[in-house]
């Protein structure tokens, strides 16, 4: 999915390890919507109940954790997301 919005940093800046955190205890997606990628936030965390399903619903929240700590990085930097950017496009 392409981003449509930009999110700017925030002042003072919003904390990469509380992201991480929320998202490895809530659902995956919830240090997502903290950093304000909502939309990420809800299709991870859509995701992680359909997935649980499955037996492999577990394995979205680390995932989610480590998206949300380099987006928050990146913000903490100084530097804009987009509402759909993952951690892979983060250094991009």
């Amino acid at each position: 999915m392409q981003s449509t919005t930009q999110i700017q940093p925030s002042t003072p800046p919003k904390d990469p390890i509380i992201a991480a955190v929320l998202s490895l205890l809530l659902l995956g997606g919830v240090g997502q919507i903290y950093l304000g990628q909502q939309k990420k936030g809800i299709i991870l965390i859509v995701a992680t109940i359909v997935l649980a399903c499955v037996g492999v619903g577990f394995l979205v929240p680390f995932v989610g954790a480590y998206d949300a700590y380099v987006i928050g990085e990146k913000l903490k930097a100084g530097k804009p997301v987009g509402d759909m950017e993952f951690f892979w496009q983060a250094n991009a």
